[in-house]
């Protein structure tokens, strides 16, 4: 049966309709059966194959056993895109079906199968069409190779009938089926695209999700017309809250903010939905599950506005701060201790030169001989000593305005043995129980300690005597203190200079207790030791 070249061009034209429907069926089915799956691989082979075969039957008919359809345009598209696997599931039942339809086509038709898959299995090996999806003159130079290919297998028909079979299908092949190469292929391309679109946006919202999770930040998403908002579930953990426990609403926002960072937040809100400006920027204190006020960081954008300017859409995050505002507050406490600190160092320095220059008058108003002068110089020595044990016991410990005795006196009385060489000969004994005493006390303490024992070492055992020498430091009931010193020596008659305190030292120690606010008992016998014993309170007298 003889055809017409318009019928040929129509024939072929309804034969490829069935191409572009196969097109979208195998999008329909990459939703349903990704091609990364071994599974989506083979049924999208399955379809192509069912598909070429449905357009077997109804081919355009040149002769008996010598037909034409969209096998070629479909099996070199299902190698390209689908891979080896699914073009071995698409091209074996066509070539079967072929086989089984005879004729002197048949060599030329099972041909064309085998190029079409082989043309399309190395255009895809070398040009990757899943990563850069080809363009359409790509796929235009592809369909002419492949038709190309198709066209030569006609040199396979018997009887010189192959040369006639090209003058009367070579144009409209080479004419229509690169153009339908073309269109089944961008509408293949295009899945492609848009699956890789699917795919980075995938990757994308997980990446953000990760990155959301790992900040631990909050993100908020307002709808400024109908105060409608989207909260993730970081924004509920922040404030202790599980995932939709409370409205996702501006309200709740607004609801949840401290009272005096209300309108401080409000303004920032204000100013962005208005147009002033296209950020939010703010600190501010939400409400936390558990009551607690925690310190929110607030960023935002503005996403969309009308036409009037005002936003109708704003984004942003919400960063836990609590944590830093504390560390900032501590460290404008530890600040201000420092300067405070700073003026007590210059306070108590000046304090501490007039001691010294009050000891040294004194000291010189009684001085008449070398001897004399030889003995303040080690007075001032010791009394100074004193004084600078007290500072380096103060600056060990960890608070600047007090100081533990114990330490204070024992590395005192350690200092005065051997300042007076009486070790092995005088033994320290002290009893301080665990008090501390700002500086100011223990100041004067230490220097009317230094004065008691410096007297005992001098005055209670002439001529390199053995004895005791025991200080006390107690608190009594009342919660006064109580410093004793005593020593075990020959004591001091009634018209000594201690009793009636006319001597520099006992001088001083009247003056050092007068600063106390205390009071000074004293009590001797001749051969029976001395004892001092003062009562004051250590309120930390300027």
């Amino acid at each position: 049966m003889l055809v017409s070249s318009a019928g040929i061009f129509l024939d072929l034209l309804l034969n490829l309709t069935l191409l572009v429907a196969l097109s979208i069926l195998s999008g329909f089915l990459e939703k349903r059966l990704p091609r990364t799956s071994s599974s989506g691989v083979l049924m999208q082979g399955a379809l192509f194959g069912l598909t070429a075969i449905l357009g077997m039957l109804r081919p355009l008919v040149l002769g008996p056993g010598l037909i034409f359809d969209g096998r070629s345009v479909m099996i070199s598209l299902c190698a390209l895109f689908f891979g080896p696997a699914a073009v071995a599931v698409a091209a074996f039942p066509v070539i079967a079906y072929r086989v089984s339809l005879g004729g002197p086509g048949m060599v030329m038709g099972v041909l064309t199968v085998i190029s079409s898959s082989a043309i399309g299995l190395a255009t895809r090996y070398r040009f990757k069409p899943v990563e850069r999806p080809p363009t359409w003159l790509q796929l235009y130079v592809f369909g002419l190779v492949v038709h190309a290919a198709m066209l030569l297998g006609a040199f396979t028909i018997p009887e010189s009938n192959g040369l006639a079979t090209l003058q009367r299908i070579g144009l409209p092949v080479m004419l229509l089926y690169p153009l339908a190469t073309i269109l089944a292929g961008k509408i293949l391309s295009d899945q492609v695209v848009a699956l890789q679109n699917l795919t980075a946006l995938r990757d994308s919202e997980e990446r953000f999700k990760l990155s959301m999770e790992a900040t631990s930040d909050g993100l908020w998403d307002l709808d400024v017309v109908t105060d409608r908002a989207y909260y993730n579930p970081a924004y509920y953990h922040i404030l202790g809250y599980e995932p939709d426990e409370f409205e996702a609403e501006g309200q709740t926002w607004r609801r949840l903010l401290h009272p005096d960072d209300l309108e401080k937040a409000l303004a920032a809100d204000r100013a962005c939905i208005e147009g002033e400006r296209d950020f939010i920027d703010a600190e501010y204190r939400m409400k936390a599950k558990n009551g607690e006020w925690r310190w929110i960081y607030a960023r935002g954008k503005c996403i969309s506005r009308g036409k009037d300017g005002r936003a109708l859409r704003l984004v942003g995050t919400h960063l836990d701060i609590t944590d830093r505002k504390v560390a900032e507050e501590r460290l404008v406490r530890s600040l201000a201790e420092k300067e405070v600190l700073l003026r007590e160092v210059h306070h108590r320095v000046k304090n501490n030169l007039n001691v010294v220059s009050s000891l040294l008058n004194l000291q010189s108003a009684v001085i008449e001989t070398p001897g004399q002068a030889l003995a303040a110089f080690q007075n001032s020595r010791d009394r100074i000593m004193a004084m600078s044990l007290a500072h380096e016991e103060l600056y060990k410990s960890q608070d600047y305005t007090q100081v533990d005795m114990s330490q204070y006196l024992g590395e005192l009385f350690n200092q005065l043995l051997v300042a007076y060489d009486a070790e092995g000969r005088i033994k320290l004994s002290l009893d301080v129980r665990n008090i501390v005493l700002s500086v100011n006390a223990a100041i004067p303490c230490g220097l009317i300690i230094n004065e008691l024992i410096t007297n005992a070492f001098k005055y209670a055992y002439p001529g390199g005597g053995h004895g005791e020498v025991r200080v006390t430091l107690s608190k009594p009931d009342d919660g006064s203190l109580e410093l004793r010193t005593a020593d075990d020596g020959i004591g001091f008659p009634v018209d000594h200079p201690a009793a009636g305190g006319s001597s520099l030292g006992l001088t001083l120690v009247k003056l050092l207790v007068d600063q106390l606010g205390g009071e000074l008992e004293v009590s001797s016998h001749p051969g029976g030791g001395s004892e001092f014993r003062i009562r004051f309170r250590d309120g930390d007298p300027a």
